[in-house]
């Protein structure tokens, strides 16, 4: 699976030019919006670098600016490159708004008004961070029939089953003491599809906030969670997995800070790595040890499980 890429240096070939007519009458208008736009930033991915060119780009709010002159923009091979390009810019993670060199040319000021507008809009209901849940899906399973069969020998008297991945959600991220409002992707492999297929695309509301939930099916499905952390790290601030295997080490350590952050609690320091956290196995049986994971926040995720299932934080 090929992930698009993002915001990236132009190339070593390219010379900037300058802007046209319809460029420099919209630069001419932008005002106080011009310190949030960045114009000419280029989009690419580690193999095909730089392969688009934008023409304004306001990285905060994720929002691209391009403007259409007719010259460029008229042919059914123009119009073909653009639709191609918009959706390469759109799996980015970035939105495209389009002016037509006519829409500029008659009113620049109205056309800068509605981008600023967007942007306020944009900047306005963005939560204060990007936060994104990684999962394992047959991690998940495993650990689940493990710690049902744990919990009921416990609890015989309890009735308990298995709970779903969607109703274990909120638990993990209660358990990792965030707040729900979090980009979840769900990585499994295609014979599970049936099971998780009407969660895809899928928004559920809980008391906190609320998780938007992407399904991402491959017979590598533990290859392509790593790869799509990569290739996506740009769209966020915050990274949680759930996990606990060797092969998610190098990924999650490539988007987490360089060097370890540092906390005091009742006058111990203590250090650890920042922007991540992990719901995986205890540490007698965890796959992280030896690695700079070790540094990473993380709850087992026995206690998600368990209180998923109704037990009490005593119980378990």
């Amino acid at each position: 699976m090929n992930y698009p890429g993002q915001p990236e240096a132009p190339p070593a070939w390219w010379r900037r030019r300058n802007p046209s007519f319809i460029e420099a009458i919209f630069e001419k208008e932008l005002g106080d919006l011009a310190d949030a736009i960045e114009s000419e930033m280029w989009f690419g991915d580690p193999l095909k670098h730089s392969r688009y060119r934008v023409d304004f780009l306001l990285k905060d709010a994720r929002l691209i600016v391009e403007l259409d002159g007719h010259e460029y923009h008229s042919t059914k091979e123009h119009l073909e490159k653009d639709a191609v390009r918009q959706r390469y810019l759109t799996r980015a993670g970035y939105s495209v708004v389009r002016f037509t060199g006519r829409e500029v040319n008659r009113s620049p000021t109205s056309c800068v008004a509605e981008v600023r507008e967007m942007y306020e809009e944009r900047v306005q209901r963005s939560p204060g961070k990007y936060r994104v849940m990684y999962i394992d899906y047959s991690f998940f399973c495993l650990e689940s029939y493990k710690a049902l069969a744990f919990y009921r020998d416990l609890h015989p008297h309890k009735n308990l089953t298995k709970t779903p991945i969607d109703k274990f959600i909120p638990h993990a991220i209660e358990w990792l003491k965030e707040k729900s409002f979090i980009t979840v992707f769900l990585f499994y492999r295609p014979d599970d599809r049936n099971e998780l297929l009407h969660l895809d695309n899928s928004v559920q509301e809980y008391e906190k906030g609320e998780v938007r939930i992407n399904c991402v099916p491959s017979e590598f499905y533990s290859i392509e969670l790593g790869e799509h952390m990569r290739n996506f790290s740009h769209l966020f601030d915050d990274f949680y997995l759930v996990a606990d295997d060797p092969v998610y080490i190098d990924p999650l350590r490539s988007v987490l800070p360089e060097t370890y952050s540092k906390e005091d609690m009742g006058g111990w320091e203590f250090e650890y790595l920042a922007n991540g956290k992990l719901l995986r196995r205890g540490n007698d049986e965890t796959s992280f040890v030896g690695s700079d994971l070790v540094m990473v926040r993380w709850q087992d995720i026995w206690y998600a499980l368990g209180t998923s299932m109704g037990l009490q934080l005593f119980e378990l």
